[in-house]
């Protein structure tokens, strides 16, 4: 679970969020940070298979 961000005390008086709302943005950008990793993981893995297949369409 996501923990509040340290913010000093003159910083959590200018924000606009609620410290909610600021763990509800933490909690959504952890995911979207996750989903985007995931992401670059099967790129990756695709890369990988399409230069098997060229390599074995080469090798024919």
């Amino acid at each position: 679970m996501a923990t509040a961000p340290k913010y000093r005390a003159e910083e959590k008086e200018n924000s606009v969020l609620t410290e909610e709302q600021d763990l509800i943005l933490d909690m959504y950008i952890q995911k979207l940070d996750a989903y985007f990793e995931s992401l670059k993981e099967s790129e990756k893995i695709q890369v990988e298979i399409e230069t098997l297949h060229l390599k074995r369409i080469l090798t024919k």
